[in-house]
């Protein structure tokens, strides 16, 4: 009897969770502000990304139109795309320095620095192929031409772990 109680709580409990996640998954993605640092390069801010490494690579690979369309972002020949998930917002801190925010130099309004602690640097090398850093508990990965997504950083996957969990759990829990 106690096994039964303990399975329908057990049950519940994964569904509650899975239900969650489904909800934050299914959150459209919002990009706040983006910044065109030098020919090719930009920084892009957005109130959160996807919780798993695929999802993050999926949301750029489906927003490529968006992102050039709306926001003037050359997909086909950029050289260094930045995505920075906004987590405490944007920010005022024009008054002082802080080397925890990034601060976006084409906006005009007092609030455009958001914190870069969490972020995802997307490469694209001389044979076009793409290479996403992905700094919360992400890899490397490596998209070739044809789509295809290799997790290249098993070797130097556990070197910063500690640290990155701590942040990102800190993000989680101090939301």
């Amino acid at each position: 009897m106690a096994f039964l109680v303990f399975m329908r709580k057990s049950l519940a409990a994964l569904f509650i969770i899975a239900a969650l996640y489904n909800m934050w998954s299914l959150r459209r993605i919002n990009v706040l502000m983006v910044d065109h640092i030098l020919a090719g390069d930009y920084v892009i801010a957005v109130d959160h990304l996807p919780l798993t490494d695929r999802d993050k690579i999926n949301w750029f690979n489906d927003n490529k139109k968006v992102l050039q369309e709306q926001f003037n972002i050359s997909i086909s020949d950029f050289n260094n795309i930045v995505l920075i998930e906004a987590v405490e917002g944007v920010r005022d801190i024009n008054n002082h320095w802080d080397e925890n925010y990034y601060c976006f130099t084409q906006t005009q309004s007092e609030f455009r620095c958001v914190d870069k602690d969490l972020q995802v640097n997307i490469y694209r090398s001389v044979d076009n192929t793409l290479t996403f850093y992905i700094h919360s508990y992400g890899g490397i990965y490596v998209q070739a031409l044809d789509g295809s997504i290799i997790k290249t950083n098993y070797e130097n996957y556990f070197l910063d772990l500690d640290d990155r969990i701590g942040k990102n759990l800190d993000r989680w829990l101090l939301r």
